[in-house]
């Protein structure tokens, strides 16, 4: 996250630099110090840019320093934009004149490294093929697996069955159970076809609303009924009719057996397909069940599944041959890990000796890399710096969690990961980073619009575990106190527990905490946000499962807000106090149930004089007059709207 600090405080810098108040403009003294630091800062980050990724783990040292130079420059300069105290900076100057120093240092050890050729400096961009979908090749060394399960739910037995395919992480067993809940005979063969993902965490009411929300001729929202209710309606959606039923990453059989006691029992046919990395979880629920054990690729398959990720329906060049075959070998039989090196080596230079750096890399033999987290560590040590912090923030997400691409990068660009370019919108870049990191294999698509685009993606369990583990900025309900937290933790993901039971929190004596993003992924409470005041220097508010009856008010002192999301029940108007949030760019309002009346009237008119608001959710836009009335206002306010999804 090194690069991503020096980019966040860049930014800030500039913001400082250019203020649009000016009566928020430092005298002399600042205005020196600032462009000092803002100069030695786009030196680091334009360095880093031209890295060599065979030199990442050379300057993992200097990476830390940079990143605690940058996050003690950034706190002291932001604690007094928060609080507009500009005529008291200079107290902080000599603060941050360490901080120059401490820079100028760093700066100086990358060069004198690069001069004993401990760096290496990319001289020119490579070109690669555009980008394709690696669906078709990714199912390589699968057919036997999809065969043999396709032949299990479709044996003559009348009773409903349950068919278990496990396996360790990474062998591919939700790719199988997609494909095969894609299949044509297999959607011929079943009157209705449902999806759930379980996860570790999960909840007996979520997971059944996802079946219900997946049989494909549902029209209407589940989310405001009853558990009753949504058993009700699913059980009326299956009876009478031959079903398949998935369940995608079960780690507790109870989860199976309450969803096949839920289920109507026709006699028909109908079947529970089921993914685990434990095999005894169908078991749990059905002795008699039917249990597919996934195996390893061999190393034909492997090299097979390899190339086709790399060149897709080119031919191998001969010189590379040998090498790919190798490198496939070191992947030990595991899909995910080929996936990895196949997106890897899909973006990076064509030529016999990178691919030899790659083979020596990943040789379980010298290194260890035999884990997929082995892979998964050299494989981020060769991405660009520009897409690290990107990556690693999939790792705030649930397990298994399906997020808006067009939510996802509004956040990256709130969290200050995206790098500004003249002629592009930080969207813009933030697209291209985004179908990057797909093109690497590293985030999935899961959902595209009727047009092609991408609607949702994911991240692997493993990718998410190692983004867990990288950063270690994740926080959930297993931890009870946050005063214990280190002073550099930025980014919070607050979960409730099994029993839907919010943490709770006591930080009314630590107002210091540095929190920059705070993300909830739980429902039905308000109570768990009253501690966001406590983070003065937050930027990122996604409550958007939070549903609020009041607008939690106290957000309005929280002047470094950039993205707001929530669900407001909107029996008022929002308060035009929100106009005290400068910074905002990105508010996403979810009416909740007064859906139907929602509209811009519920907008107070000091919106539109917020210089820096962008996007507003779609949800606001619902009367035809809406467009109208924006357009006029953003005439006279010159304020850029546009609209988003969720």
């Amino acid at each position: 996250m090194a690069y991503a600090s020096l980019l966040s405080l860049a930014q800030t810098l500039d913001q400082i630099l250019h203020p649009q108040d000016q009566s928020l403009s430092l005298h002399h003294t600042g205005q020196q110090i600032m462009r000092s630091l803002h100069e030695k800062v786009n030196f680091l980050v334009d360095f880093l840019d031209v890295i060599s990724p065979k030199s990442s783990e050379n300057i993992i040292g200097l990476e830390g320093r940079i990143r605690y130079a940058a996050y003690e420059a950034e706190d002291v300069i932001e604690s007094n934009m928060s609080n507009q105290i500009v005529s008291e900076w200079e107290q902080k100057y000599e603060c941050l004149q360490e901080v120059i120093e401490e820079v100028a240092s760093i700066s100086e050890d990358l060069v004198k490294m690069m001069e004993r050729n401990e760096i290496e400096i990319v001289q020119s961009k490579n070109t690669y093929p555009p980008a394709r979908s690696t669906n078709r090749t990714a199912i390589v060394g699968m057919e036997d697996d999809i065969s043999r399960t396709k032949h299990l739910l479709s044996l003559p037995k009348s009773e409903l069955c349950i068919i278990s395919v496990f396996g360790m992480a990474g062998l591919g067993k939700s790719t199988l159970a997609r494909k095969i809940y894609n299949d044509l005979v297999i959607a011929s063969h079943f009157d209705v076809r449902a999806w759930a993902m379980v996860s570790q965490n999960y909840y007996e009411e979520e997971v059944l609303s996802r079946l219900l929300h997946s049989i494909r001729d549902l029209k209407y929202d589940s989310s405001q009924e009853s558990a009753e209710k949504v058993v009700e309606n699913l059980y009326k959606r299956l009876k009478d009719k031959r079903y398949l039923i998935v369940l995608d990453d079960v780690w507790d059989g109870e989860i199976v057996l309450k969803v096949k006691s839920l289920l109507p029992h026709d006699s028909n046919g109908s079947r529970i397909l089921l993914t685990s990395r434990l095999e005894n979880v169908a078991e749990y629920a059905d002795p008699n069940s039917i249990i597919h054990q996934m195996s390893f690729l061999h190393t034909d398959e492997c090299w097979g599944l390899l190339r086709g990720l790399v060149f897709g329906e080119e031919c191998c060049p001969p010189e590379l041959g040998e090498l790919g075959r190798k490198i496939a070998h070191h992947c030990t039989g595991l899909p995910l890990s080929i996936v990895l090196i196949g997106g890897l080596l899909y973006k990076a230079e064509r030529t016999r000796e990178y691919w030899r750096y790659i083979e020596h890399s990943i040789n379980a033999e010298h290194y260890g890399y035999f884990s997929i987290q082995g892979i998964i560590t050299f494989y981020y040590y060769q991405l660009p710096h520009h897409l690290r912090a990107c990556f690693l923030y999939m790792g705030v997400l649930p397990e298994d969690y399906e997020i808006c691409r067009s939510k996802l990068i509004k956040l990256w660009v709130a969290n200050r990961f995206i790098k500004p370019e003249k002629s592009k919108s930080l969207e813009e870049v933030a697209e291209e980073f985004l179908k990057d990191l797909i093109d690497r294999n590293l985030i999935m698509v899961r959902e595209c619009n009727y047009s092609g685009e991408i609607k949702t993606c994911c991240i692997h369990d493993a990718l998410r575990e190692f983004c867990q583990m990288k950063t270690k900025e994740k926080f959930n309900s297993d931890d009870e106190n946050l005063t214990e937290v280190h002073d550099n933790l930025r980014h919070i993901s607050i979960l409730s527990d099994l029993n839907n039971q919010i943490p709770k929190f006591d930080l009314a004596d630590n107002l210091d905490l540095r929190i920059r993003s705070v993300t909830y992924f739980f429902g039905n409470s308000p109570h768990g946000t009253y501690f966001v005041k406590s983070f003065r220097l937050l930027r990122v508010l996604d409550a958007l499962t939070i549903w609020f009856d009041e607008f939690p008010i106290g957000i309005v002192e929280l002047e470094t807000l950039r993205f707001i999301a929530l669900t407001y029940w909107a029996k008022h108007r929002i308060p035009s106090s929100i106009s005290k949030l400068r910074n905002l760019e990105t508010l996403i309002v979810n009416p909740g149930k007064l859906r139907s009346i929602f509209n811009t009237s519920f907008l107070p008119l000091e919106i539109w004089k917020m210089s820096r608001l962008r996007h507003l959710l779609q949800n606001l836009l619902l009367k035809k007059h809406s467009y109208q009335i924006m357009a006029n206002l953003n005439d006279n306010f010159g304020v850029i709207l546009d609209v988003m999804e969720t």
